[in-house]
């Protein structure tokens, strides 16, 4: 029996290749998972068809990378690697700069009233029938300028920091203001969207660096080739000329406000001196903050 059942093993082996694919599969398909018992068969799941089907990419907001603006930026960069806040701003420390806006306010307010009230004592003299109202005009133009004087320290900004994201929100700017000297501090908050500037701080800091590097130059400074009177010459030329020029500055700087950016949040503009410190000398301030 053993002789036989060998016989035929050898048999169907020899006659494999002549069978059908189908019919060998059919005859040593079954026998082969007969005799696995653990033999790991692949069923079709509805159930995970139908999760596969609805199985959507999720991303968490919390994980989200950061966009292109702030990886290009080195301040907001830096404030999302850090969760630290950042400074970018600070007005400058000048403990006297009240006393000398108020005190030159109230000089030329009190020139103006002068000339208004000379012009009442005048007027029992005989003199030309302008020269009353000059009096009075000049004396008007003296005491708006004094008024306007006063506004300067009004509506400033101390410090402007960018704040890191807190609980995946976005990155915000925090503003600490003051509307007037004898008020207290205010903490504003603004997204970067959301607060816009009057004009751009670099070219603004720059002009103030070269105007004060100018006012610290000595004028007699390369003139050791020339002879003792022509050294005088130009000296003295060079004198003239920096005083004049730091005159000129100075009027420009305090009647026209040169160096004053305004940056305006929920409709409220706030100063930003520009003599103060900024980092990167205005660059940081112009990248974040766009012009109106």
């Amino acid at each position: 029996m053993p002789a036989f059942s060998r016989g035929l093993d050898s048999f169907l082996h020899q006659h494999t290749l002549r069978l059908p694919s189908s019919l060998r599969a059919a005859l040593f398909g079954t026998r082969e998972h007969f005799f696995r018992p653990n033999a790991v068969r692949t069923t079709r799941s509805f159930t995970s068809s139908i999760l596969r089907r609805y199985q959507y990419p999720y991303k968490s907001s919390l994980t989200q990378k950061p966009s292109v603006f702030v990886n290009n930026d080195p301040v907001l960069r830096q404030v999302v690697q850090t969760r630290q806040p950042v400074l970018i701003y600070q007005s400058p420390n000048n403990r006297w700069y009240y006393a000398k806006v108020y005190g030159v306010a109230a000089l030329w307010i009190g020139v103006g009233a002068y000339s208004i009230k000379f012009n009442d004592d005048i007027k029992d003299r005989d003199l030309p029938f302008f020269v009353r109202p000059a009096y009075v005009v000049v004396g008007l133009s003296f005491v708006a300028i004094g008024c306007y004087i006063c506004t300067a320290p009004t509506n400033r900004m101390r410090a402007l920091e960018v704040m890191p994201s807190l609980q995946g929100g976005p990155i915000q700017l925090r503003m600490t203001v003051r509307a007037a000297p004898w008020t207290r501090e205010r903490i504003l908050y603004s997204n970067l969207g959301g607060a816009t500037i009057s004009e751009k701080t670099e070219p603004m800091v720059q002009e103030l660096l070269e105007a004060e590097r100018f006012r610290r130059q000595r004028v007699f400074e390369d003139l050791g080739h020339l002879s003792i009177v022509g050294r005088v010459w130009e000296g003295s030329a060079r004198w003239v000329h920096q005083k004049w020029t730091n005159f000129f500055l100075k009027f420009k700087f305090a009647v026209l406000r040169f160096g004053i950016a305004k940056v305006e949040v929920q409709g409220e503009k706030w100063k930003i001196d520009c003599s103060g410190w900024l980092l990167e000398n205005g660059k940081a301030v112009d990248r974040i903050i766009s012009e109106d």
